[in-house]
């Protein structure tokens, strides 16, 4: 079997050829084919690498806000709602209130929906508070028992004043701008928004 197959070999090369394959086309488009692959992954990290080392030369014209501390169209401050009568509201216990307001957003407009705790501090001061988390956005859950706001995502705590107490939230709890008119709770947007 041996034979054969030295024999073949034999038959198909020529004088001073090596055992190498005869076909250089093959070569050369396998070399080329691995060198445009290396370049394209070259040029695919070369992009951020760049942008990487251009980033403390770069000055935004604007503040950049991060994602979590960017303003959803429901939040931006468009006319007062009211959440309900101040008498609805106990003293000292923060209460969830949805309610549904105007929403301009690009060329959208529609009702949408806008969840607050309201909480009320005395017989006549009242604040409210964004119900989502100031870590990554989760939506807050108040425990009675505890006094504290909890976010289930990443064991976020905040007390009723909106002070962080525990966990990663980077900032207190965002206030919502809110006013008493006639003995009833209004609320706007947030109250740091621009």
């Amino acid at each position: 079997m041996s034979g054969g197959l030295s024999r073949i070999r034999q038959m198909t090369r020529r004088s001073g050829d090596s055992d190498e394959p005869t076909d250089p086309g093959r070569r050369a488009f396998l070399v080329r084919a691995v060198t445009g692959i290396g370049g394209l992954i070259a040029a695919i990290l070369a992009v951020p690498l760049a942008g990487f080392a251009a980033a403390p030369g770069w000055q935004a014209s604007s503040p950049v806000r991060p994602l979590g501390q960017a303003i959803p169209p429901t939040l931006r401050g468009q006319g007062w709602v009211s959440a309900g009568m101040l008498d609805d509201f106990q003293v000292g216990l923060p209460t969830r209130v949805v309610t549904v307001r105007p929403v301009e957003d690009a060329w959208v407009s529609r009702d949408a929906p806008v969840a607050a705790y309201v909480y009320r501090r005395s017989e006549s001061e009242v604040v409210a508070y964004d119900i989502h988390c100031t870590h990554l956005g989760c939506p807050l859950d108040y425990v009675v028992g505890a006094r504290r706001f909890i976010c289930p995502c990443h064991g976020g705590v905040f007390d009723r004043e909106g002070e962080v107490m525990a966990g990663p939230p980077p900032r207190p709890m965002t206030r919502i701008a809110t006013k008493i008119e006639n003995g009833e709770v209004l609320i706007d947007g947030l109250e740091d928004a621009e």
